[in-house]
């Protein structure tokens, strides 16, 4: 074990405006451009292991075996030491090609495809970058609390349950900052872990509410105004989602009304002003990683690292309802739920987890909820424990045991059984932490 060096690069992953328009999971049509989305690389070694994070302004991972191989060939990085993940931007393209919305219409396709290519192209450009920039370094990790989330399962008056606000529910304040310095003070780069939906601007338009835009949404917003605050140190933010299933910014976008008699919502956009309701958040966010930041020590100039993965295969469901077989129902609290649950393809999730020191940064590719993801952090054997989700190719949501109970909205869109997170996913995370400690012995 040697002593640190870091590096760390953004590259701008805006469509070029040969892919416009692009494509939200094949729904929304983006027309135009509120501002620029970025993918964020931080590269440090130990002297042992080098290792990077990569957060990508985009909705979801994909393309994995591509990423991974290019990062591979031209960054020579081992990508077992890399942890990919997507901060869940909403108003973001994507480059998943197996969305229903995409991969049935030939120009939607068409578009997605070139737009993943352009993707990996940058991403090795961004990785290089930061490899080029590394130098001697010092870590520090230090934790805060930011309230700008809140549960977003609400049981409405009417006895749906229903995507709102319940700030008496199960919610996560916790900040993460793992920051890297140069030996003169400067900041090279640093990760924030937070549990919150990017979803402050999601379906947000022009000033005359004709075009979708693309943005950063709150995630970008954040990284954004931290990167002009220490523009004097080069400094380059990342930004990762927690166990955010269930969390929602205590504002956002449009809110939802659930007639008493009928089963679905109705959604209604607030207008233009969602931009200043977004950078209203980030700011408020910006200034607790600040915070933080302020509080932190000088650091280490050495730091032990470790990386266990695990694949765990899930049971999988697929809801039907009384309708059409696939539009979903919101249940009553107050009557059994209407539709019938099957058994569907089985769900492969991937956990990475990355240890340093006495710290953990737990990946995985799904959405977990809040409930799930605070059981992990006090189960955890080590001081802190982080949680980055949508870290692979899209796993759905995770919901925990009262979001099946409840019939929450992560419970309907949920590809696998109530159950998993007890029986498989918590167990696994568990047995990651025996292997990892086995492995300094």
């Amino acid at each position: 074990m040697g002593k640190i060096c870091a590096g760390a690069a953004k590259i701008c992953i805006t469509p070029p405006s040969e892919m416009m328009p692009a494509y939200f999971h094949g729904k929304m049509i983006f027309e135009g451009i509120y501002e620029d989305i970025y993918l964020r690389a931080l590269v440090f070694d130990n002297g042992d292991r080098r290792m990077a994070f990569l957060s990508y302004e985009s909705g979801d991972m994909a393309r994995m075996e591509e990423l991974r191989s290019a990062v591979k060939r031209e960054c020579d990085l081992d990508p077992e030491n890399v942890c990919f993940s997507a901060v869940h931007n909403h108003e973001a393209p994507t480059f998943a090609n197996t969305h229903k919305g995409v991969k049935n219409i030939p120009e939607k396709l068409d578009w997605v495809m070139r737009y993943g290519d352009f993707i990996i192209r940058q991403t090795v450009l961004c990785v290089n970058e930061a490899i080029s920039r590394m130098k001697p370094a010092r870590y520090c990790v230090s934790t805060g609390k930011s309230f700008i989330n809140a549960n977003r399962d609400q049981l409405f008056e009417n006895g749906l349950w229903g995507q709102g606000r319940d700030f008496e529910g199960p919610s996560d304040k916790e900040l993460a900052v793992l920051r890297f310095t140069g030996y003169d003070g400067k900041i090279i780069g640093a990760l924030v872990n937070y549990a919150v939906h990017g979803t402050a601007c999601y379906q947000g338009m022009d000033e005359k509410q004709e075009k979708y835009l693309i943005a950063g949404d709150l995630p970008g917003m954040i990284s954004n105004y931290l990167e002009a605050r220490y523009q004097d140190d080069g400094a380059v933010f990342l930004w990762t989602s927690g166990a955010a299933a269930n969390q929602n910014p205590i504002f956002f976008s449009s809110y939802q009304k659930y007639e008493h008699d009928k089963s679905h919502s109705l959604q209604y956009s607030v207008g233009y002003g969602v931009w200043t309701l977004c950078r209203h958040l980030a700011e408020t966010q910006a200034v607790d990683v600040i915070k933080v930041l302020e509080r932190m020590g000088e650091g280490k100039e050495k730091l032990h690292a470790a990386i266990v993965d695990r694949k765990i295969i899930l049971p999988g469901q697929v809801i039907r309802y009384p309708d059409d077989g696939e539009t979903a129902v919101m249940a009553r609290a107050d009557t059994p739920f209407s539709g019938t649950i099957e058994d569907g393809e089985p769900v492969e999730l991937e956990l990475k987890l990355l240890t340093i020191d006495d710290y953990a940064f737990l990946g995985l590719n799904g959405e977990l909820d809040c409930g799930t993801g605070l059981r992990l952090k006090e189960k955890s054997p080590l001081k802190n424990t982080f949680i980055i989700t949508h870290t692979g190719e899209r796993a759905g949501y995770l919901p925990d045991k009262q979001g099946y109970d409840n019939h929450t909205q992560e419970f309907y869109a949920s590809n696998v059984k109530d159950g998993c997170t007890e029986e498989y996913l918590i167990p696994a995370v568990m047995e990651m932490f025996t292997d990892r400690f086995e492995g300094d012995e």
